[in-house]
């Protein structure tokens, strides 16, 4: 059950971080919120729902915390 949720409201801007002129997207809110997290996995889930899936492969720092629970 997709629980609808705005997930942008759990992103933060923090902009000129690390150095002026990136914007970074914090998603450390995201994370704390068990029911936020949830309804991110949901929605990758359900968006690839329909494909035939092998391998998911996470890149960087933050994308092992997303493919674990999609895998």
């Amino acid at each position: 059950v997709l629980v609808m949720v705005e997930l942008k409201s759990y992103v933060r801007d923090i902009p000129d971080f690390p150095k002026p002129g990136i914007l970074f997207r914090d998603i450390t809110p995201l994370l704390a919120s068990p029911t936020a997290f949830q309804a991110a996995i949901d929605r990758f889930a359900s968006h690839y729902s329909q494909e035939k899936i092998d391998v998911i492969v996470a890149a960087e720092a933050r994308g092992f915390i997303f493919a674990a629970p999609l895998a």
